[in-house]
């Protein structure tokens, strides 16, 4: 327990973890998330709220204000019969004995200050009317207190649902619109956590501020212009204790931000690895790695513990504080109160009035003061957000757009150079090379040759660092993204599969191809037969990340959905890596039909692919090694000529016919 309680004095104090990672928020992330998400689309419905949560702050004063009616004009606790002899000596045992309340004899009235000495008293009749309308105004106010309280209710779960599902949307198509050079320094755990858990974060704290900071702001006036009216030396004393909660504030302000900040890290960190492992399961069930893992979530998950219960200890401490400072205030204020009593100064029903008003005017600056640990928790969780939202979009369309071409066209590059890091050293080195119209390259090379950056190079995936790339002669930065788009089709060299059927894979990238083409897609990328021995065909569900189908069943499903696009350019990124030779041998075969009917780009690692292409682009540590027809390079022996005596060697294969 104690070794706990240490461990969490520690966090309390701990420095940021990942400093150099660390967005500071602010109340400006705040004010730009309510404005943009909130205010914006919603702002009667926010006003409304705000509105009926400061009303039902105020409410509560109406009851201090009855009491004090009660107190002075019903029950008339401070009225004394003064001429009576009996009026300050009695025996409480007396029959008859009226009188309810009395000090020591009071001094002889002096001055305009006891005035309330002489005041005249109520009939029975006059205060049974008094109490009944007293009554009826407590059963109004109660009813009014809860219908306001159900409409805002209403209102703050409305434009909270609202605000979750727009917030949401907006980073959803912001985190597709990113290019992948942030998702590249940015793991698919962390993206998750901002989508998820710090929206669902953002809405619990505002509609906590939204329901708890206008009515605490409104009442801690209206408390001070009530305190004040009735006893402006008393009223002091309150003004002079607000400090304290400054004071305080300060201790735990950095606290909380910094323990809420590795909280949200922490949380992230987490996220990334749970999702991580999930994705790779195989990996770890293959290694035995099962309780391994569990440990590892343990050993990662502990420190979260800890910090959440760090995070509650900071707010728990800090609201205490708050709570003893205004016992404090309250109790001097009860003393100060019976003794202007005592002296006639105020009345009795007055002093409680002061009494409850000071009460409800440190029940919201507590209340406020609570909320400091809401408010830095949404200062960090609005800088992450913000941070994405904010983000810049570094591909974009250029300002007068040039069309795409309509035929097929010439691919060059020029001097292309690309970095993907300034830390890093470049992928690509002052690459040209150029494919004419209507022809096939391959690009071959070892592993970290650049040979896939060629490939996101060309659809736009990245930005070269230097050098043009151009396609029909118009530099494919001139394009508009989504015209460049359907222009160049790209089969990645991870397979993708949705979720979904196969159909629906296959149509990814053209909603409105017609049943016909889809099968031709799937036929001339060699998935057709399988599909068809498929219980469902088309339409069986291929599940999540497409375990249903093997790694070539996914390439080719893949390929399917590039061809059904048709696009002008085809850039495929070694996606015969996992078919087998027979099955080779068929998309060669396709590739002779359907490639001749577009520039394309084929990067592979298979000599048997380049020979059925028309030019063979070999590239090593991102540099040109050898460019021109596959023939002329195997009468040259360099690299390509290597390349096909190891991958020929002892299988018996006899001189391939090359496709010129």
């Amino acid at each position: 327990m104690i070794q706990n309680l240490i461990a969490i004095w520690r966090m309390v104090h701990a420095p940021l973890e990942r400093p150099e990672k660390y967005t500071r928020g602010s109340a400006r992330d705040i004010w730009q998330v309510f404005h943009r998400f909130y205010v914006a689309q919603y702002w009667g419905a926010v006003a409304l709220a705000i509105g009926l949560s400061a009303a039902t702050g105020l409410i509560v004063y109406a009851y201090s204000w009855a009491g004090c009616i009660v107190a002075d004009d019903v029950v008339q606790v401070q009225l004394i019969e003064r001429d009576s002899p009996q009026a300050y000596d009695v025996d409480p045992s007396t029959p008859g004995e009226r009188r309810r309340f009395a000090f020591v004899a009071p001094p002889e009235p002096a001055g305009n200050k006891q005035v309330y000495a002489h005041r005249a008293g109520r009939t029975d009749s006059e205060r049974l009317v008094l109490l009944g309308g007293l009554l009826a105004m407590i059963i109004a106010v109660e009813v009014l207190r809860h219908g306001l309280s159900m409409i805002m209710l209403e209102r703050t779960v409305f434009i909270g649902q609202q605000f979750h599902f727009r917030l949401r949307q907006h980073l959803y198509h912001k985190l597709h619109r990113l290019p992948l050079t942030y998702h590249d320094r940015h793991s698919p755990g962390r993206l998750m956590t901002h989508l998820f858990s710090d929206v669902q974060s953002i809405q619990y704290s505002f509609l906590r501020l939204l329901r708890t900071v206008p009515a605490g702001i409104l009442a801690m006036i209206v408390g001070l212009l009530i305190v004040f009216t009735i006893n402006s030396r008393m009223a002091v004393l309150a003004v002079l204790a607000l400090p304290t909660y400054f004071i305080a504030y300060r201790w735990f302000r950095s606290r909380m931000r910094t323990t809420n900040r590795n909280l949200r890290d922490r949380e992230s960190k987490v996220n990334g690895m749970v999702a991580n492992r999930i994705n790779n399961f195989h990996v770890v069930k293959s290694f035995s790695r099962e309780t391994g893992e569990a440990l590892t979530f343990l050993r990662e998950g502990r420190p979260l513990l800890r910090y959440h219960l760090a995070s509650g200890l900071l707010s728990t401490a800090f609201g205490s504080i708050c709570g003893i400072i205004s016992a404090l205030c309250t109790t001097a204020v009860l003393w100060l109160g019976v003794l202007h009593v005592r002296d006639g100064t105020i009345s009795l029903g007055q002093m409680l009035l002061f009494y409850a008003s000071m009460a409800y005017l440190f029940t919201p600056v507590t209340t406020i003061a609570q909320t400091a640990g809401v408010y830095h928790h949404l200062c960090v969780v609005c800088g992450r957000v913000m941070s994405v939202v904010n983000e810049p979009i570094t591909l974009t369309d250029p300002v007068s757009p040039v069309p795409a071409p309509i035929g097929l066209s010439e691919l060059r590059f020029e001097q292309v150079t690309h970095q993907y890091a300034e830390d890093m050293p470049p992928a690509l080195r002052e690459v040209s090379f150029t494919v004419p119209a209507g022809r096939r390259l391959a690009v071959m090379g070892a592993s970290g040759a650049g040979k896939s950056t060629i490939a996101k190079l060309m659809a736009r995936l990245y930005d070269p660092t230097e050098g043009r790339i151009l396609i029909g002669g118009v530099d494919i930065r001139r394009l508009k993204i989504a015209d460049l788009r359907s222009t160049v089709g790209y089969v990645g060299q991870e397979p993708v599969v949705f979720s979904g059927t196969i159909e629906q894979n296959i149509r990814y990238g053209s909603q409105s191809a017609k049943p016909q083409a889809v099968i031709a897609a799937a036929q001339y990328a060699q998935i057709h037969d399988f599909i068809e021995q498929l219980p469902n065909q088309y339409t069986t569900t291929t599940q999540e990340r497409g375990l249903t189908l093997s790694g070539g069943q996914k390439q080719r499903v893949n390929l399917a959905r590039a061809l059904l696009q048709n696009p002008l350019v085809l850039v495929l990124d070694d996606c015969t890596s996992a078919v087998d030779a027979e099955t080779e041998l068929r998309l060669i075969d396709t590739f002779k039909t359907v490639m001749s009917r577009q520039t394309s780009i084929a990067v592979t690692h298979r000599v048997s692919v380049a020979l059925a292409c028309d030019l063979v682009l070999v590239v090593a540590e991102g540099r040109r090694i050898e460019f021109g027809p596959p023939g002329e390079l195997l009468g040259r022996n360099g690299p390509f000529a290597r390349m096909y005596e190891e991958q020929t060697k002892g299988q018996g294969l006899q001189t391939l016919q090359l496709n010129k």
